[in-house]
């Protein structure tokens, strides 16, 4: 399958810690492709140094020719003044499009993102609703390969299954960022992992997030066997190595340069595999048993003389797990 976008040896840091390095991957025309990562990983850094927005300090990115990128940004930002449809038709500025096609995808698109009113001021525009105009103004430009950064924030239920449906029907290929395990799962062909626990800093493999979990796994585990493996060889090596002046004599040059490579491998994977490991913190070990840790009464509040919510009671027990639901 056709190459879009290519990456090759990226490097990005800020202060004396690297986000990754010597980062080599390439996107194509029928990728599907979930990106996830630890926090402060550089998920969000990645995605703007693919879309342009950002440069790299090493490494370059190339982008196949004709090939329409897109970029999806975790906050919507439009100039001040602009109802939701001069947002979109600006997006069409510089395409070599008549006057009236301009209009006609405008109003189609902006109709396929649920808007029944394009005159609203953008400014006025709800988190939600700000999202679906974002990606609208990117949609209209017709993208062979879509980047989107955490595209679920600010969008309720019927939002994100409705980003789900548009997103599985898309005739581009695309690479989302988001830490919505049930989003992943309905978009996601294949899933990329950036962290630097990985040798190249990332692990890419096709399937569910279930299936890539389980590869990811026995990859680690394979890494850290390797380690062990490496260290007894290490510690064989450094024994020869200290043995009397006469014996030394003898050693060979490749022998010699063959045990500090190895040193050099382990710790490499000393480094990686550490990276692995979890904090063991224990949120519960107080020694407190409290009944209530939140308790609300009759709760309301109005916004622009509509009425959001009223005589709202709720309480919060350990062990409570409620979800908040409603639209935009």
């Amino acid at each position: 399958m056709t190459v879009l976008l290519s990456a090759q040896g990226l490097t990005k840091s800020y202060g004396p810690r690297p986000l990754f390095d010597d980062l080599t991957f390439d996107l194509r025309a029928d990728d599907r492709a979930g990106l996830i990562g630890p926090n402060g990983s550089g998920k969000s850094t990645l995605l703007r140094l693919l879309s342009g927005r950002d440069d790299p300090d090493a490494g370059s990115i190339a982008l196949r020719r004709s090939t329409r990128l897109a970029y999806l940004a975790q906050d919507e930002e439009f100039a001040p003044g602009l109802s939701a449809r001069d947002v979109v038709l600006t997006a069409l500025a510089e395409e070599h499009v008549e006057e009236h096609e301009r209009q006609t995808r405008t109003a189609i698109i902006l109709t396929q993102v649920g808007f029944t009113d394009p005159e609203q001021p953008a400014a006025a525009l709800s988190g939600g609703w700000r999202k679906r105009l974002a990606l609208a103004r990117e949609l209209v430009r017709r993208p062979d390969l879509l980047l989107l950064d955490e595209p679920t924030n600010h969008l309720d239920l019927p939002g994100i299954v409705w980003l789900e449906r548009l997103l599985r029907a898309a005739p581009f290929a695309y690479l989302v960022a988001t830490h919505d395990r049930a989003f992943l799962r309905a978009v996601a062909d294949e899933i990329v992992e950036i962290s630097l626990v990985y040798p190249g800093g990332f692990f890419r493999a096709p399937g569910t997030y279930e299936q890539f979990v389980e590869r990811r796994e026995e990859f680690l585990e394979a890494q850290a066997r390797r380690q062990e493996s490496v260290a007894n060889l290490v510690r064989r090596e450094t024994e020869w190595l200290g043995r009397k002046e006469s014996a030394q004599r003898s050693k060979s040059a490749a022998r010699i340069g063959l045990a500090a490579k190895r040193r050099e491998e382990l710790a490499e994977l000393k480094f990686r595999n550490a990276g692995t490991g979890a904090a063991g913190i224990d949120f519960v070990a107080t020694g407190r048993q409290s009944r209530k840790l939140l308790s609300a009464n009759g709760i309301a509040k109005s916004l622009g003389g509509r009425s959001l919510f009223s005589n709202l009671d709720l309480t919060l027990a350990p062990g409570t797990k409620l979800g908040l639901l409603g639209p935009n």
